[in-house]
């Protein structure tokens, strides 16, 4: 093997082994998106479950309204009760009879964090308190 080659050679395994670094990161990083997504699940459903008063002080800070982009259906896994549209927007095949989590999602900022897509719903930081007009 000449000098030129080896080189070459050695380049080219360096290159291949950050390539797999990438591939181990980029898992490493989506295991941990998949973990906090299911701490997400499960922190939804307690909290809808058990916490309901959390849940309104929680849901007074909420605005927007949804955009049907299905991103909240498929958190961990899609939905199977999630039904797509030939316009790109989604629909419930239970809405009427869908879980609270469900109804009640995003309950608070970190959860649109959980969700890739462009969820229309944000948070404010405090309740506004009308006054009385005069």
């Amino acid at each position: 093997m000449t000098r030129t080659s080896k080189r070459r050679s050695a380049r080219q395994r360096s290159l291949e082994e950050v390539l797999a670094e990438r591939l181990r990161s980029r898992a490493v990083e989506d295991a941990k998106f998949r973990a906090r997504q299911a701490q997400g699940k499960l922190r939804r459903f307690v909290t809808a479950t058990f916490r309901k008063e959390e849940v309104i002080e929680k849901l007074a800070l909420r605005r927007g309204e949804c955009n049907r982009c299905g991103a909240c259906c498929e958190i961990l896994f899609k939905c199977p009760f999630l039904k797509k549209q030939t316009d790109g927007t989604t629909s419930c095949g239970i809405y009427e009879d869908r879980p609270n989590q469900c109804r009640l999602f995003p309950m608070e900022q970190r959860d649109l964090a959980e969700v890739r897509g462009t969820c229309s719903f944000y948070f404010i930081e405090k309740p506004v308190k009308l006054e009385k007009a005069s």
